[in-house]
């Protein structure tokens, strides 16, 4: 015999324990808890399923519900201050029209009813899907630096065709108001509140049916074209203005539907919106509703055509998508879940002391 066969030999390994029942079944609902799935990317009309949840066909609904009745509430707020005022100032009482440029209460009434369009749709979708963001992109937010690389561009066509030759064209139309204090009110609210009015209207108008369809159906021309008649209705313009709202409705849902958010869409309306605004107090009837004129038709649609398909190349360039591909994303999940004290291994208990 050998000197190392003297050595000692080390004593065996105590066999593994095995895994308990209870933590075995305990990490196999962790791996596959609703809450934890691993769900593909959707296009933003399908946002909703990028959330994973047992059941779908009821949230729709109570975003529905929700929305509406969350609007209706702040509209009540807002608007029962301002009758008093009307009541108790009475050259400031709001006429049917809630378009005279030169008067606050009705700048406040007009715009301000169609900005708390977005907290309504932002509650509605909370309550709905549980995620507010998937109203505003892809991924669950606002991407600020996609609209302000978009605004380089869009803001300064806007400011040249509707600010510059809009005063060109109607020179002789051009009309300085006193400047009361009323009047530069009205002015600064409508400033303000424009960019919010034009935002609430996509809320309202692209948001909220294109995710409330797209929950249950996979085309998005569904919730594009379904609200545009609506949307036609809120306008009191001739039948060729209403082409034009037609027109801008369906481009607005479809690059939404491109770009995987609001903002493109936001930006566009806005952008109109708000240089139509800033000059309406110096042209009497600016922005009133009604007879479209051919002119006024192609400085409408021209720019929303050339910025929109402009806007639809360079994002497809910028991301890699294909001219009809778009933009996908998922909304972050709730964080994994620690298992239970309760799932873990046994351990045995400590030694009991003789001498206790």
């Amino acid at each position: 015999m050998t000197q190392l066969d003297q050595l000692p030999l080390p004593p065996p390994a105590p066999p593994a324990a095995a895994p308990s029942p209870g933590a075995a079944t305990s990490a196999a609902a962790l791996h596959h808890h609703p809450g934890n799935a691993q769900v593909s990317p959707q296009p933003y009309h399908r946002a909703a399923r990028a959330i994973p949840h047992r059941r779908y066909w009821w949230r729709p609904l109570v975003t529905l519900v929700v929305a509406f009745a969350v609007y209706v509430v702040m509209n009540l707020q807002l608007l029962t201050p301002l009758v008093i005022a009307s009541v108790i100032w009475p050259n400031l009482a709001p006429s049917t029209t809630l378009m005279d440029p030169l008067n606050p209460v009705e700048q406040l009434m007009g715009l301000g009813m169609l900005a708390l369009l977005i907290p309504a749709v932002l509650v509605g979708t909370l309550a709905g899907y549980g995620r507010a963001g998937i109203a505003l992109s892809v991924l669950g937010r606002f991407r600020w630096g996609l609209l302000g690389r978009a605004a380089l561009v869009v803001v300064p066509v806007y400011v040249l065709i509707n600010l510059v030759l809009n005063l060109i064209l109607e020179r002789e139309a051009i009309v300085m108001p006193p400047l009361s204090a009323s009047v530069i009110v009205a002015w600064l609210v409508a400033l303000v509140l424009a960019p919010l009015q034009s935002a609430g209207e996509e809320f309202a108008f692209r948001a909220l049916p294109m995710q409330i369809l797209g929950t249950w159906l996979r085309w998005p021309l569904i919730g594009i074209l379904v609200p545009v008649p609506l949307f036609m209705l809120g306008h009191g313009y001739n039948w060729l203005g209403q082409i034009d709202i037609a027109v801008f409705a369906i481009v607005m849902g479809l690059l939404a539907w491109k770009t995987g958010g609001l903002e493109i869409p936001i930006l566009l309306h806005a952008a109109n919106n708000w240089t139509l605004f800033a000059i309406a107090p110096l042209i009497p009837g600016f922005t009133e509703q009604g007879e479209v004129r051919l002119l006024g038709f192609v400085l409408a649609m021209a720019p929303m055509l050339l910025l929109s398909a402009g806007i639809w190349w360079w994002y497809s360039r910028r991301e890699g998508l294909g001219l009809w591909e778009p933009q996908r994303g998922s909304v972050q999940t709730l964080p994994t879940r620690m298992l239970p004290a309760r799932t873990l291994p046994a351990q045995p208990p400590p030694a009991q002391s003789l001498s206790a």
